[in-house]
């Protein structure tokens, strides 16, 4: 069988693949110390044939149109195991298969996701085996390219303002009633991220009250397992004394946020991807994909160190195809205008937009509060693309405004509006929609 097997290998290679005898020249494939031979699997390929590697010199190459996963149809020949079929395109290794039926040709994926175009596939066998008893075998029928599942381009992410007038008495259940709101939209909204936009809490106590309050009104965000993220505000750091008057000295006590770090974590907002201190949110950023787009949330200090921007642009730089939502807590001011005013921090506004936001073509968004009520601009960057500002504040005593952006990829559109679910409010004067927005892909 095994001197069988050697001539036939030197026919094949001097026929280009298709020795006398075998099926007519329709099979897709080129094959090398291999052959092409009548298909004996169902379902029965359209050439009729099948290309048979019988040897671990043996490999059949073919070129295969289209974008998505690659697929293998094979059958094997059992021998004290199944055949493991190694899988190039363009010389690359993206993978390996085991083929586990001698019957059906069933579809065996490989790799990741390929874009459109031609694609050089060479499938090799790599564990052949050959007893008196049995012979290892592999059978290729076809390869074909499985194009990605049709994606949704609609979703929504959702902003949250400061909470501060929330989180000061027991009785006030208004930051439970919106997180428990937005779970509860999770599917009509097709919400696939919360961030916050700071001052979580008012200020800090001995006990730590305002923070165990705000951990437990969040918490149905992490049993959902919706992804989230808070930026840091003033008075989320110790720089806020009681009824939140400035301590001294403020602008060091601007960078103490021991407590907050203790109570809000990483792992608490479920898809963090990097921070610039260890142990600390203040300067973080998450990663999610929605609408066949990635993302990329990043929450930058209040008035940032000029590290910490250094840091947030080396972030952006290496994630040039991610779509950049910055969250900071002061950003806009109640006119629409960029701050200017490093308050008791390190730098401004207008610093972090002519040394961040403005610099890179993927910055799509940016997120504050702090002050006002509600605002928005847009900007255009050195790359011409369009940057998106929002600012969202309120400091409600009587309701729980969200804002909710609905972006659209295949529109290249969003839509962006403010609800209050406890009073069942909406507040018509901030609805904005743009479309354009040169999402990147």
């Amino acid at each position: 069988m095994r001197i069988t097997r050697a001539i036939l290998a030197v026919v094949v290679v001097l026929s280009a693949g298709v020795p006398a005898g075998a099926a007519p020249a329709a099979s897709p494939f080129t094959v090398v110390n291999g052959s092409i031979q009548p298909a004996t699997g169902t379902p029965r390929p359209s050439s009729g044939t099948h290309a048979t590697l019988w040897h671990n010199a043996s490999y059949a190459t073919t070129r295969v149109p289209g974008a998505g996963r690659l697929v293998v149809g094979a059958i094997g020949d059992h021998c004290d195991g199944w055949p493991t079929l190694r899988v190039r395109v363009g010389g690359e290794l993206v993978g390996e298969v085991t083929v586990t039926s001698a019957t059906d040709y069933g579809g065996y994926p490989v790799g990741a996701e390929l874009p459109d175009g031609p694609h050089d596939v060479r499938i090799e066998l790599v564990n052949d085996r050959y007893t008196r008893a049995c012979d290892r075998n592999a059978h290729l029928a076809y390869v074909r390219t499985q194009p990605p599942p049709a994606v949704d381009p609609r979703f929504t992410f959702a902003v949250v303002p400061d909470t501060q007038e929330e989180v000061l008495s027991a009785g006030d259940t208004r930051l439970r009633q919106r997180v428990d709101w937005l779970v509860a939209q999770r599917t009509t909204l097709d919400l696939r991220f919360v961030t916050h936009s700071g001052d979580v809490v008012n200020y800090d106590t001995p006990s730590h009250v305002q923070y165990e309050r705000a951990r437990t009104a969040l918490r149905p965000l992490e049993t959902a397992g919706l992804p989230y993220t808070l930026a840091v505000g003033n008075h989320d750091t110790q720089a806020a004394g009681p009824d939140g008057e400035l301590r001294s000295p403020a602008g060091q006590l601007l960078r103490d946020t021991t407590v907050f770090n203790r109570y809000f974590t990483a792992g608490r907002f479920g898809a963090v991807g990097g921070q610039f201190e260890a142990g600390k949110v203040d300067n973080a950023y998450a990663t999610y994909t929605a609408g066949g787009v990635r993302w990329l949330v990043l929450s930058l200090e209040l008035w940032p160190r000029r590290v910490a921007v250094d840091w947030a642009k080396a972030v952006v730089a290496a994630h040039p195809r991610h779509n950049v939502v910055i969250v900071t807590h002061h950003y806009l001011e109640s006119d629409a205008s960029i701050g200017r005013s490093a308050g008791y921090g390190s730098t401004s506004p207008q610093y972090v937009f002519d040394n961040l936001v403005r610099r890179y073509p993927n910055i799509r968004f940016v997120f504050s509060g702090h002050t006002g009520t509600a605002a928005s601009r847009v900007d255009t960057g050195v790359h011409g693309n369009r940057v998106y500002s929002f600012l969202q504040t309120f400091h409600s005593r009587r309701t729980n405004p969200v804002r909710l952006v609905e972006i659209d990829t295949a529109a290249n559109s969003l839509r962006t509006w403010i609800y209050a679910p406890h009073t069942d409010e909406a507040f018509p004067a901030y609805e904005r929609t743009y479309t354009g927005l040169g999402l990147v892909r």
